[in-house]
């Protein structure tokens, strides 16, 4: 694929709406788990998208939710996701929207990682997609409580019919 970098509002309209799966995930404290997720982007009036994000386990049991945004820096072409979780984690991350054709590719870094007093520690994290035939696939890879930079999460998502 010959991946060219593209205005981040030609994803947009397509990432609009709710999308379903499941994934697993692993990490050296946590071993190895697999979920169902539900992720959703609802257009904001001001133009801007709000972010949701939930997962249970298979059995569904509740196990993580975050909300945030999902907003375009006109001025340097950029995504920007801004993302709070009630574990007392924030994310900034940044990162440019990549297309071959009618897929796309968008990788977004940490720009910034604040956490609460109580929250476990996270210096890092990247979350990179890949949108293509209807499928919203991704990894959350992270830096978090003395591990190296690594892969924590993976998933692939289709858009519901609603």
């Amino acid at each position: 694929m010959a991946f060219e970098r593209c205005s981040p509002e030609l994803l947009l309209d397509k990432l609009e709406g709710t999308w379903h799966g499941q994934g697993s995930g692993s990490y050296p404290q946590s071993g190895e788990f697999d979920y169902l997720e539900t992720m959703g982007f609802s257009r904001s009036p001001k133009g801007f998208f709000v972010y949701s994000q939930h997962t249970t386990s298979l059995q569904g049991s509740p196990m993580h939710q975050e909300l945030g945004y999902l907003r375009v820096d006109a001025h340097h072409s950029n995504l920007e996701l801004l993302v709070v979780q009630p574990t007392g984690i924030a994310e900034v991350l940044v990162g440019e929207v990549m297309r071959d054709g009618d897929t796309f590719r968008f990788d977004l870094n940490s720009n910034a990682v604040v956490t609460s007093p109580s929250a476990k520690e996270v210096t890092r994290t990247g979350r990179y997609f890949y949108l293509e035939n209807g499928a919203l696939s991704y990894q959350l890879h992270m830096e978090a409580v003395g591990e190296e930079y690594q892969l924590h999460l993976e998933a692939s998502l289709v858009q519901s019919e609603e």
